[in-house]
């Protein structure tokens, strides 16, 4: 049996899919802005205007689209399974 994508997976796939601009604090406070480009399990990559950057999961604090979108959507796709339990 395949292990399901988890709640990070799902959101940043999102994130991804529909090149959302998001603002990616890390925890020593700084702020990055750009598109997610790709992730997996230990970085993400971030494209804005200067070129690409690598993050670690590790020193990421929040992911946050920058309009808003993405996130009310999973919370829709996320209310409507019933039969799944949700873990946060």
């Amino acid at each position: 049996m395949t292990p399901r994508p988890g709640v990070q997976d799902n959101f940043l796939q999102t994130l991804v899919n529909d090149k959302t601009n998001v603002s990616v604090f890390l925890v020593n406070g700084i702020r990055l802005s750009g598109q997610l480009a790709a992730f997996d399990q230990f970085v993400v990559l971030l494209e804005s205007g200067p070129g690409v950057q690598l993050v670690f999961k590790h020193a990421i604090s929040t992911v946050m689209p920058v309009n808003g979108r993405g996130l009310a959507r999973d919370r829709t796709e996320a209310s409507t399974r019933r039969d799944e339990p949700s873990h946060l």
